[in-house]
């Protein structure tokens, strides 16, 4: 016999009730975190999905649909949430912002040596893609027609030396002769957007980025962004790791000439992240979670990310439906633009932090005497940091981004680099670590897979997803994925079963990534996995362990005794510049900036 979600809520609560009589049950933050990953409703996460895939609008060319922020089928997707998380009692508003939305029409073509490229929006099971274009391109204009130009490419893979930075700082193209030319540089190193702007300020008319090469998920499509603040303005393509090398071989004996056509629309418009918050709980300890609503303009987004949404959906809806009595506010977000570069969590973060950040600088340049930031040693900015960790309402935030793929891992964000502190994905090298927390998450969740006798792979804290901002502004974080474009390896086939050496998600960032391209047993796993993370902090009175207060005692001992400071930069400052030894291609491959 079935019997329905609300019967068994009913049963539950009814057990729930007789054990509430000795009074421990909602003191016991793993037990109800329990109690409500165990009430997650399977079919309704897979129903959310089918609803954000028919509430896609059409693309402007009619080749796909999608939900790409500013189309129709994003605010569709906003009108959803909005309405689902007011219909269950949650505190709901609306953050506008204005972006820059970019969409690639029909028209675009490319052909490199006499021969005709597929793009990723023309190709299908049977057929591979060749090229992509980069979102943020420019437009070609018509037809751009040139000599292919090599920069610095470099196929030592193996190497000690190897590193691939083709093209990423100007004087790359010293002697380079590629004014008038098409750019031809290989990934790695630093942000495509870097590359192409360098490369157009040593006159290129277009470039072509073809994949690294230097390993089997790192040879398809780059399928990337340059970011919605790029200053090119010139075509940028990403092509296939064997094409790049095929034309670099041909052209050292041979001219190749390539031909090019681009067409997109890149225009300003308001979107939107969505907020909702528990209308009870302790407001000076905030629990977060958060997805991106957005798709890429290729399709609709169902795994990447409309799983993430329907996961923290249908925990909210489940959390008012048991009436648990949360001890923290619950915030959950979902973010706009994301697959432009982060930037509704970017927006929101800065909104929301910086004034906190200079709160807290006033209040210690005041009882300090001092009256100008630039005043202030390491240590007694280290003071300011102290200061503002404890005015910031926000304690930690949960990140889900595409946590349903076809060809699933369990992937966990490796909060204490245990496992990728020498990944070339890691954002916190050096010295640099995560902010106090960030293992404690990640041991939260080890907990719930560990119960649950599944395996998982440790994530590179990459700051390429909407957790950056929070790291940027000292927040812990934590999450989940699934996978994206690379390969699944024969170690990983052992753990999770599934297909050796194919993309986690063979539809990645294309039109085909709709209810059919999700493995629904992951998604549905992951989904209890958040609830019972998400739930265990918010029943839980502390947080984290008491973290010990030095940075605030050796602020104070440098004050009075003038010790010599150590190099500091403060929080935000002091994560960003981080970003700088990755090649910055999201959580999940998204945007080398790699748009995933």
């Amino acid at each position: 016999m079935q019997v329905s979600i609300t019967t068994k809520k009913s049963i539950l609560a009814t057990v729930i009730s007789t054990t509430m009589l000795s009074g421990c049950f909602w003191d016991d933050p793993r037990e109800v975190a329990k109690y409500v990953s165990e009430n997650i409703d399977r079919d309704e996460v897979v129903s959310h999905l089918v609803t954000l895939e028919g509430l896609a609008s059409a693309t402007t060319d009619g080749n796909s649909i999608t939900r790409a922020a500013g189309t129709k089928g994003y605010a569709n997707s906003v009108e959803f949430i909005v309405e689902t998380m007011k219909e269950h009692g949650y505190i709901v508003t609306t953050q506008e912002f204005d972006f820059r939305a970019w969409e690639e029409l029909a028209g675009t073509k490319a052909n490199v040596d006499g021969k005709d490229l597929i793009s990723v929006r023309e190709a299908d099971e049977g057929v591979e893609a060749d090229f992509a274009v980069m979102s943020y391109s420019g437009n070609s204009n018509g037809q751009v027609s040139g000599e292919l130009a090599f920069i610095t490419p470099d196929f030592r893979f193996d190497a000690p030396d190897y590193d691939s930075t083709d093209g990423c700082e100007a004087s790359d193209f010293t002697g380079k002769d590629v004014a008038g030319k098409i750019a031809v540089i290989q990934r790695g190193g630093c942000a495509f957007d870097a590359k192409v702007v360098n490369a157009e300020n040593a006159g290129a008319k277009a470039v072509i980025v073809f994949n690294q090469g230097n390993d089997e998920g790192r040879k398809s499509v780059v399928n990337g962004t340059l970011g919605s603040d790029t200053k090119a303005t010139i075509a940028a393509l990403g092509a296939r790791f064997d094409l790049g090398q095929e034309w670099y071989n041909k052209a050292q004996s041979e001219t190749v000439l390539a031909n090019l056509t681009v067409n997109v629309k890149d225009e300003d418009v308001v979107t939107q992240n969505i907020l909702a918050e528990t209308p009870r709980g302790n407001d000076d300890q905030v629990v977060m979670l958060g997805a991106h609503l957005d798709s890429v303009p290729e399709g609709p987004g169902i795994n990447d990310n409309g799983t993430g949404t329907a996961g923290l959906l249908e925990y909210a809806v489940t959390l008012s439906e048991l009436e648990v009595p949360v001890k923290n506010k619950v915030r959950f977000a979902w973010w706009a633009a994301e697959e432009a570069g982060l930037v509704g969590s970017e927006y929101y973060t800065n909104d929301l932090f910086q004034p906190i950040y200079n709160d807290a600088q006033a209040q210690i340049l005041e009882e300090l005497g001092l009256k100008d930031p630039s005043e202030l040693t390491p240590e007694q900015v280290e003071l300011v940091e102290a200061r503002y960790t404890e005015l910031n309402k926000v304690k930690l935030y949960l990140n889900f981004d595409m946590i349903g793929s076809p060809n699933y891992i369990y992937g966990v964000m490796d909060g204490d680099l245990s496992d990728t502190k020498d990944s070339p994905d890691n954002a916190y090298t050096g010295d640099f670590k995560p902010p106090y927390g960030t293992s404690d998450i990640e041991s939260i969740f080890q907990e719930f897979f560990t119960d649950k006798e599944e395996a998982t792979i440790p994530q590179a804290l990459s700051k390429r997803s909407d957790y950056a901002g929070f790291a940027d502004w000292g927040v812990a974080f934590g999450g989940l994925f699934t996978g994206a474009e690379k390969v699944k390896t024969a170690e990983e086939v052992e753990k999770f079963g599934g297909d050796i050496d194919v993309s986690y998600d063979k539809c990645y960032h294309q039109a085909c990534d709709d209810v059919n391209n999700v493995n629904q047993n992951a998604l549905y796993t992951n989904t209890q996995s958040l609830a019972y993370v998400t739930t265990y902090y918010a029943m839980s009175k502390q947080l984290f362990p008491e973290q010990p207060a030095e940075p605030e005692v050796k602020a104070q001992r440098a004050f009075s005794t003038g010790e010599a400071p150590k190099e500091k930069l403060r929080i935000g400052e002091r994560l960003k510049a981080a970003d700088s030894v990755s090649d910055h291609d999201h959580f999940h491959g998204d945007f080398d900036q790699d748009l995933k």
